[in-house]
């Protein structure tokens, strides 16, 4: 791989704060919902949406029939584009949907200057479909393959991945889930082979604290593993339901000395949702936004 190449690859890494050098791909580990993002995905198991193909398949479990879209922006023009949908079919859920993320003016250097050689842009697409399924009222399990495609300067990339996700309802109105996300390989860059940045989370969830009246408050906590690297973390999350139409979210990720925190909310119109969320990076990364839309055609009535 030529060195201007494998400079750009490394700074590429910082776009999720989490990239060691065992793994690339690092916007895999990124929240793509807004609810997921603010929360920091502490309750993608239970999210009842279509973006639970692209977080957690668990969670697109009780979705119905519904499609979703979100815009990500950020700092220096990167954004992400996600579209995806559900359909119920029995006891079962299927899903599919597509993430695309772009990252511009990206600077080529040989050696460090003040003067690149030139920029050029990066991008990345996830094209993935699953199922989820209730074999019993306590469990809820998902999977999804998806293929992921990566183009840099001259170069592509491509292979496919898969994500297994379940939920389990305990005693005592506990939650438990886990998740093990980007199982696979790919063809990268130069025809070399890279290891997806496979991840296994543990989540804790306590989804109703209040049941009396429209408040309600759920927490919840992740722990999480980088396999490749070996790296863990914890992800908290809270979220405030204030009345059945609005909901306020919060949440938090520390990763070393590295610490992320979230704000975001969410209302309801009917068969509309609408999610928003701020997420605070660390000094020089700016301020990721993220804007889902939802909607559940009147045909999930049928």
């Amino acid at each position: 791989m030529p060195k201007s190449i494998k400079f750009i690859f490394y700074m590429i890494c910082a776009f999720g704060s989490l990239c060691a050098e065992e793994s690339g791909l690092a916007y895999l580990k990124m929240p793509v919902s807004a609810r997921g993002a603010a929360t920091m995905s502490v309750f993608s198991q239970i999210s009842a949406s279509p973006f639970g193909i692209l977080e957690n398949p668990a969670g697109l479990y009780g979705s119905g029939f519904q499609v979703g879209m979100t815009h990500s922006f950020w700092f220096a023009d990167v954004r992400s584009d996600a579209l995806v949908g559900s359909y119920p079919a029995g006891k079962w859920n299927l899903g599919a949907g597509v993430n695309f993320v772009k990252i511009p003016g990206i600077e080529i250097r040989q050696t460090p200057t003040t003067a690149p050689a030139g920029t050029i842009e990066s991008q990345y697409l996830t094209a993935a479909t699953g199922i989820s399924y209730q074999p019993f009222k306590t469990l809820t399990i998902g999977i999804v393959s998806k293929y992921v495609y990566e183009h840099l300067y001259t170069a592509t990339a491509g292979g496919f991945a898969f994500d297994l996700g379940g939920r389990w309802l305990a005693p005592s109105s506990l939650d438990l889930s886990f998740l093990i996300s980007n199982l696979g390989k790919m063809q990268t860059l130069q025809e070399e082979r890279s290891t997806f940045p496979t991840t296994l989370k543990i989540g804790i969830l306590r989804p109703e604290i209040f049941t009396e009246g429209p408040l309600n408050v759920s927490v919840g906590l992740n722990l999480v593993s980088i396999v490749p690297t070996q790296r863990t973390y914890i992800q908290g999350g809270m979220e405030v339901r204030i009345t059945e139409v609005v909901n306020l979210r919060a949440g938090f990720e520390r990763v070393g000395a590295i610490n992320r925190t979230a704000l975001g909310f969410g209302i309801k119109f009917g068969r509309m949702q609408l999610d928003y969320a701020f997420i605070f990076m660390p000094d020089g990364l700016g301020y990721p936004n993220l804007l889902s839309f939802s909607f559940q055609p009147k045909l999930a009535d049928k």
